[in-house]
């Protein structure tokens, strides 16, 4: 059943206006309240839309009881902030009664809420009739939706790779990330967890890469093994045995370098040094000087790609489903005055908002905190294309 509900997205960052452009148009949202602690982005989607149902409010993401407050207003809460904050403001949901939803989850070396911590309030929010649907990006998110997808069909699956393409270039910038710099410095530092064999492993940070042949236009590209939620949320979801899971991503040669220097020199560091008195973090420091990803808006040209390759038998052939998702820096521009990997990254989130609003993510009966997994994988990339987010797929049996 078709219902209109009321949106709140917490962090107005890149990725967060691209979600409130997307839910600003949407006629299955009747209010979208816009909150951050800095208004600039709320405001530039407001300007830019023109919607009468947008609210702005200012809000400390990290005081539950504001978000509490916030909550109280809607149906659900979008997460557009960092994973660092992720429990507390679920905590703020559970309290306000409305559902959640996040693109991301942190790591335990920075301190921050992991994956696990997440899960185990699954209980929590069931008892409450509530639902945080967790890592529901473009990767995590509908990289295990394609996954998924491709794996319904096989009797059998042999692993799953996921890769994540970017021939972006940005002049007059040396070191630079093109989403969130905390979460960009965090995947690329810790050793990366991949699955193999029935066991969760993990190889050093940035030693393991290879040349992809991402489909034409990207081409081949060297891309890194990194830290990333599929390589523990596709081994335990997918809902099919399977003996590989692994992440890689392209890196800037110029990025990969910077890493390598400052983590040498203890500028990547999580543990707070005393300067004169005052402790410092140095991995704040280096996160907080590198440029806002909203204000690379328009200079970045170039495409971005992401790809779920998956292997297994198929009909009781050998095959190899890919299916991929790719759009240009300069059209998500066009279409959003955001880069690609913003675009990408908010548009599944506002597929998945709208699949609530239509009955075909039933809150009330997922209830619990569940990954991206758990929706209809076919439905999902049937939305996707009329949100300038085509989906591809090439199926071989080598």
């Amino acid at each position: 059943m078709v219902k209109q509900i009321s949106t709140a997205i917490i962090g107005c960052g890149a990725v967060g206006q691209v979600i409130g452009q997307h839910l600003a148009k949407s006629p299955l949202i009747s209010k979208l309240f816009l909150a951050d602690i800095n208004l600039i982005g709320a405001k530039a989607v407001a300007d830019r839309t023109g919607s009468d149902k947008i609210s702005i409010s200012k809000i400390n993401a990290g005081d539950v009881g504001q978000v509490t407050e916030l909550a109280k207003k809607v149906d659900l809460v979008v997460n557009g902030t960092v994973p660092m904050l992720n429990l507390k403001i679920m905590e703020g949901c559970l309290r306000g009664d409305a559902s959640y939803m996040d693109m991301a989850s942190g790591d335990e070396y920075f301190g921050h809420p992991m994956l696990d911590d997440q899960f185990k309030l699954d209980t929590k929010w069931a008892d409450a009739g509530l639902t945080a649907l967790i890592s529901m990006g473009v990767d995590p998110g509908t990289s295990n939706l394609f996954a998924k997808r491709a794996a319904d069909r096989m009797e059998s699956v042999d692993y799953v790779k996921v890769r994540d393409a970017d021939t972006g270039s940005l002049e007059g910038y040396d070191f630079v990330t093109y989403f969130s710099p905390e979460a960009m410095l965090e995947e690329v530092l810790m050793d990366p967890l991949y699955y193999e064999n029935g066991k969760f492993k993990k190889s050093p940070a940035l030693e393991v890469s290879e040349i992809y042949p991402f489909p034409d236009p990207v081409g081949p590209i060297l891309v890194y093994r990194t830290d990333h939620e599929e390589s523990e949320l596709i081994p335990k979801f997918l809902g099919k045995p399977l003996n590989f899971v692994d992440f890689k991503i392209s890196l800037d040669e110029n990025f990969v370098k910077y890493v390598t220097v400052l983590k040498k020199l203890g500028l990547l560091r999580a543990e707070p040094v005393n300067i004169r008195g005052t402790k410092v973090v140095p991995f704040d420091v280096v996160a907080a000087v590198l440029p806002r990803p909203d204000a690379l808006a328009g200079k970045i040209k170039g495409i971005a790609c992401v790809l779920t390759e998956v292997s297994g038998k198929m009909d009781g052939k050998d095959t190899v489903i890919r299916t991929w998702t790719l759009i240009s820096h300069e059209k998500a521009y066009e279409l959003c005055g955001i880069h690609a990997t913003a675009y990408q990254t908010g548009t599944p989130v506002a597929v998945a908002v709208e699949m609530i609003a239509r009955g075909e993510i039933d809150l009330v009966k997922l209830a619990g905190v569940k990954p991206p997994e758990s929706i209809d994988p076919v439905k999902f990339c049937e939305y996707l294309p009329e949100k300038e987010t085509p989906v591809f797929e090439e199926i071989t049996h080598p």
